[in-house]
């Protein structure tokens, strides 16, 4: 009787998947764009980072008045002046016992009222010590925040 089947090391050998190599332009394009994608998150970053000055921070700034800046404060009770003819916003920013007059010009945020948190954006003038503002940005309350009952 014959033998049922035999295989030899080189039937074995031929019959086994080769594994595909990728080409080395392949990996060198993936890297390459994967170094572009992390360069261009990292510059954008950096370009919008939101940060921001106090009042005494932008007083005491001697390069300040030429360039565009952020500056956080409390509109100040009573000093909300509303100019609707020429489109104008007129108020008083404090915080931590420093005064800034401030002028804005655009649309007005719905939850903008004394004693509100606000950031506003845009150019100081030194000499008048006021504050020219292009952008306008009003804190939102917490919504979870408690409120004090009243008796």
């Amino acid at each position: 009787m014959p033998p049922a089947l035999t295989i030899t090391e080189n039937d074995i050998k031929e019959k086994a998947p080769q594994r595909k190599r990728i080409p080395l332009s392949f990996i060198l394009v993936g890297i390459a764009l994967l170094g572009a994608m992390v360069y261009l998150v990292y510059t954008n970053t950096q370009a919008n980072a939101a940060y921001y000055m106090t009042i005494n921070e932008l007083r005491q700034c001697t390069t300040c008045s030429a360039q565009t800046v952020r500056v956080a404060g409390v509109v100040k009770e009573g000093s909300v002046v509303r100019n609707d003819q020429q489109g104008t916003l007129q108020f008083a920013m404090t915080d931590g016992g420093q005064e800034m007059h401030v002028t804005y010009s655009g649309v007005i945020p719905d939850i903008f009222r004394p004693g509100v948190q606000v950031v506003v954006e845009g150019h100081y003038n030194q000499q008048g010590s006021s504050f020219q503002a292009q952008t306008l940005l009003a804190k939102c309350p917490s919504k979870f925040q408690s409120m004090t009952p009243t008796p």
